[in-house]
């Protein structure tokens, strides 16, 4: 599974699962994409729906935001999680504070296509295998990451925040599902 994590999965990580399920879906073919979820390290209400911003941000793409749940990230979701995407330094920190050896699995949005870069598509490899070898490339330094790796909250802001945060988004959901695309195992 491909999990996502922000504040309070009422937008970045949920317009994420959402346009990285989308990405998937147009990028492989007839075999299975893999699982995609999204949670928050600081959910304020569990269960409750993506924000009016992430659900006009989505919508104005095509893509039904209305089923979204808040969830808030937990050591299961962790267990069951073979890459991590977090939104901002503190995500990824609250990630390896939960559950320390996930931190090897763990990515800024824009690191983890930065380093995909580096390592190439996933092809035949496990996500797990590729995932490793993003690990690799960080060469044994569990950084924080860089701050342009991190993607801004559009929480409380204008339609068009919402909207570049979608944008960068579907950027690198675009270039994350291209990585991921291949021949070998999706787990």
């Amino acid at each position: 599974m491909i999990l996502f994590t922000c504040t309070g999965n009422t937008c970045r990580s949920a317009m994420a699962e959402v346009l990285l399920r989308e990405r998937l879906a147009e990028v492989a073919g007839d075999g299975p994409a893999p699982e995609v979820s999204s949670a928050g390290v600081d959910v304020a209400s569990p269960g409750g729906p993506a924000s009016e911003g992430a659900f006009q941000a989505t919508a104005g793409r095509g893509i039904d935001l209305s089923g979204h749940r808040t969830r808030p990230l937990d050591a299961d979701l962790l267990a069951g999680a073979t890459l991590v995407v977090a939104m901002t330094r503190r995500h990824e920190a609250a990630v390896g504070a939960l559950e320390p050896p996930a931190r090897s699995r763990t990515f800024l949005a824009g690191e983890v296509v930065r380093l995909g870069g580096t390592v190439g598509p996933r092809g035949d490899r496990s996500i797990a295998e590729w995932v490793r070898s993003l690990d690799a490339a960080r060469a044994g330094h569990f950084t924080a990451g860089r701050v342009v790796d991190e993607v801004a909250d559009p929480w409380g802001g204008s339609g068009d925040d919402y909207r570049r945060c979608a944008d960068r988004l579907e950027g690198v959901c675009t270039a994350l599902a291209r990585l991921l695309a291949g021949s070998g195992p999706r787990t």
